[in-house]
Formats: C-alpha cells, structure tokens, sequence
C-alpha cells in the first residue's frame, strides 16, 4: 500500500473511532432515545434542633439503630419454628446504660412513634423499647441500613415505625382474605389492588411453576374449564392449527383487572420461556419495551418511569440463591436504559429445593441477600400471618412508588406436598415434614383467628367452600365440551 494510501486508511479508521467514542459518549447522555432516569424523592435531612438531640441522647441513638440493623434477627419468621434463635445482646437497653424504664426522651430525629396518628416528641424508656419490638422483631422484619442513601434510609425507618403505612383491615377484606386463601391465593390481590388505587395501569407478571395455576385461575381470570381440558390432553389453542402448546406450567393470561378504581389494571403473566428464572429478563424486556411506549405516547407532560406500569417477578428461594440470571437481571435494574422504575420481587420461601433444606443450599443467611447486589431493601414476613403478608406488600409498593427501584419481599412459608408427584418428602426431610403433617394450614389457622374475632361463622366458611368446590365442579364438567377459540 503507498504511504498515502496508508495515511488516508489510518486517518479514515481515527475518524470512524472518534465518531464511535462520540456516539458512546452521546447515547449516554439524557437526549438520547431509551434514556430514563427515574424520578427520586427528595427527603430532608436532620434539622440543627434534631442534631443536637441525637448529640444529647448518643446512648438512645446506638440502642434505636441498633434495632433497625439487626432486629430482624430476632422476629418470628418460620412457619415452622425450625429457624434456631438466639439472644441477641445489643438489643438489650442494659448494654447502652439504659437502664431506667420510666426515664422520659426527647425522641424527635431519633425514632418516630405516633398517637392517633400524630408524631410523639417525648416517650419513656419502656414505650420506646416496647415500639421498636412491635415495628422489628414481631412476624415482619426489615433490612435496609445497608442502603448507601442516609436520606432513603431515613424515610424507611420513618415509614415502618409510624402508624402512617397503617391502613386498618375491615372485616370486609379480612373475609376477602380468608375467601382467597380458600381458593389457596391472596398476597398479589393486595399488591394488584394497591397499583389500581395509584393509577398504575400495566402490570407485567413472570413467575415459575409453582403456584401458577392457581394465580390463574383465582386473580388472573382464566377459564378452569380451559384448565381441564389442557390437564386432560388436549392443546390449549384449537386443535387444527399446526402447533404441538406447551406444558401447562407455562400458560399464561392477560385480563383487566379493577378494584373500583376508574381506569382497569391490565396484568401480563407472561409465558416462562424454560425454567424457574428463566423468565426474569423476559419480564424487564417486556416491561421496558411497553414502558417506553407508554411514556412517549402520553399527555401527561409529567408522566415518568414507572407511572403506568410495574414490573413483579416471583420467585423460589432455592432458585433465587442458585440462578445466574437473577444476579444478571438485577444487573440491569437500575441502568437509565433498562430500568423500569423498580420491579416487586416476591421470593415464596418454602425453606427447600426439592429435597434440599436451606441450610445445605446457601452460604448466606437469608435467600434474598443477593439482591443487595442493587442495594434492594428486604422485608421478610411470617406466612402464618396473611394480615402482616398484606403489610408487607404496602410498604414494598410505597417504597417502589417513591424511589422507583427494586424491593424484595421475603414470604417465608412452607410446601405441604412433595417437590413433584413422585416425591415423598418425608423421605429426606423427615423432622421438617413431621411437623408440617402436624399443624393446620395457613388457611385453617386464619379461619380460627377470624371466628375467634366473630368476623365469620362455621356457616360462613362453609358457604365459601361449597361454593368455590361448586363452581369447579362445574367446570369440570364444562370441560368436557370445551373448545378452545
């Protein structure tokens, strides 16, 4: 080649790569199409005032924080009351000399109590202890100081601790609880609720197999009569088209749902494409494309990411801690160009994999821990307790809606059967299924509370029952003439 020629090739190469280090530099700047920042809560900082309180009063200071990082550890998670506990010396007020129980705080920008819903500036000793055991060491517990953001761990101290998150459970929803544990559902009615009242008007679903039959039938609208024809042979789609389906783990809907709210909410349960988390990236890929279309195709000049549509992804414990693709996935949640605005994790816990108890599983202490990867608050909650579960939810949904990032919510539970059909857990997991075997269930236990508070009657429950076992009788039946459109 002449020198020339050389030149030319050498200048025309520099010019291509400074026009491609341009690009890269410009597609990361904010006009760029596909990048989105979710918008972020502005939360004030402690006052002078609050500053020289938390200064006077050091010793409350180490005792509340103390509760806030590591008073999960001291809740009552386990269904099954296998989870060893054990004392846990800085939480007791004796080791920061406070030792007087009828000494009175200045509690402002320390701790947050509230009286019929007002904020407290003073409590004793003894109600401030008794306020942090009811707020982190009851059946829901908290982890979120490690959060790097001081104001974002502010507000959620703030959140957990006042009665402000507190909405009382009526009879009405507590019956509408009871009926849905029946039907063997009731955690995602509480969180697809809670995104129709906030005007949310797409929800994209993934999850695996367990559990996703009933999801469809009880929340998602699908047809039980279509499920019985799919679990008797047949194809889920007319049988003249040239396709073989799926399994029925993998069938999914998409209906509109409304909880008396003026817009519907339309949830996408997604086909999972494998295996358990398989599905996780699908969710964001999904959940961004249609988020993207919602954002440029709206009026509202103040819409933002994350305004119209949630993402939610269930998960199993033992997949949660073992699959690349959760670490991979939770990679991208909070890029400006695959962000969704914060995706609800739900992890239903069943303290196994397969055969597997979680202590042979994990190195960890819980299974959501790599979702800290992200820095994702937790909030871990006791499935004997739908009323808690509920509580759970709320503040999971506050969080996302305020700072738009991924939140985790632990559902610690149990699985009365086997991992499949051939599987007789008490083989490898004797103790544990001895004590599964022995206990009512989590609807049976609920059905007792709520007779015991008068909210409903032996009648009643047996209403609910025959009528639930009524109606997919006859659905079965249907079946047998179903064809599918």
């Amino acid at each position: 080649m002449q020198p020339r020629n050389i030149l030319s090739a050498i200048a025309t190469s520099t010019n291509t790569a400074l026009r491609t280090a341009s690009l890269k530099r410009f597609y990361h700047e904010d006009v760029v199409y596909g990048y989105r920042v979710p918008k972020s809560l502005e939360y004030t900082d402690y006052t002078p005032d609050q500053l020289r309180n938390r200064q006077t009063h050091s010793a409350l200071v180490c005792f509340v924080n103390a509760y806030r990082s590591i008073g999960h550890r001291s809740t009552d998670l386990d269904p099954l009351g296998m989870q060893k506990k054990t004392a846990i010396p800085e939480l007791d007020p004796a080791r920061y000399g406070l030792t007087n129980e009828d000494q009175s705080f200045n509690i402002d920008g320390i701790l947050s109590i509230s009286s019929s819903s007002q904020p407290r500036d003073a409590a004793t000793m003894a109600e401030i202890h008794q306020a942090l055991k009811e707020t982190y060491s009851g059946h829901v517990a908290y982890e979120f100081e490690h959060i790097p953001d001081a104001a974002v761990r502010r507000w959620f101290a703030d959140y957990v601790e006042t009665a402000s998150h507190e909405t009382q459970v009526d009879d009405a929803k507590r019956r509408r609880y009871l009926e849905l544990l029946i039907h063997s559902e009731a955690t995602l009615d509480e969180l697809f609720s809670l995104c129709n009242h906030a005007g949310v008007t797409e929800a994209v679903l993934g999850m695996p197999h367990r559990g996703r039959l009933n999801i469809l039938v009880d929340l998602l609208k699908y047809p039980p009569r279509a499920l019985f024809h799919k679990l008797q042979g047949h194809a889920e789609f007319p049988e003249d088209l040239p396709a073989s389906g799926d399994v029925i783990s993998h069938i999914a809907n998409s209906p509109s749902l409304n909880y008396g709210c003026k817009d519907n909410l339309h949830v996408t349960m997604l086909h999972n494409p494998s295996h358990l988390e398989a599905v996780n990236p699908v969710v964001s890929g999904y959940g961004r494309a249609k988020q993207m279309y919602l954002y440029d195709n709206s009026t509202d000049p103040n819409c933002a990411l994350g305004d119209k549509l949630i993402g939610i992804q269930i998960h199993g414990d033992a997949a949660f801690t073992g699959q690349g693709v959760v670490m991979e996935t939770l990679g991208l949640s909070n890029l400006p160009h695959f962000s969704l605005g914060g995706t609800i994790h739900l992890i239903v816990n069943n303290q196994i994999g397969y055969t597997t108890p979680a202590t042979n599983a994990r190195s960890t202490m819980y299974t959501s821990d790599i979702a800290k990867l992200v820095d994702a608050p937790v909030i871990h909650v006791n499935g004997d307790y739908p009323e808690e579960v509920s509580r759970a939810m709320r503040v999971a949904f506050e969080y996302r809606r305020l700072f738009r990032r991924d939140v985790i919510v632990d559902l610690i539970t149990f699985r009365r059967w086997g991992h499949n059909e051939l599987d007789e857990p008490s083989f490898t997991q004797p103790l544990m299924y001895n004590i599964i075997r022995s206990r009512e269930s989590i609807p049976k236990l609920y059905e007792r509370r709520l007779k015991q508070d008068n909210v409903v009657s032996d009648e009643d429950v047996k209403q609910m029952s025959s009528l639930f076992t009524g109606h997919l009788e006859a659905e079965l039946d249907a079946s047998k003439g179903f064809v599918p459109e």
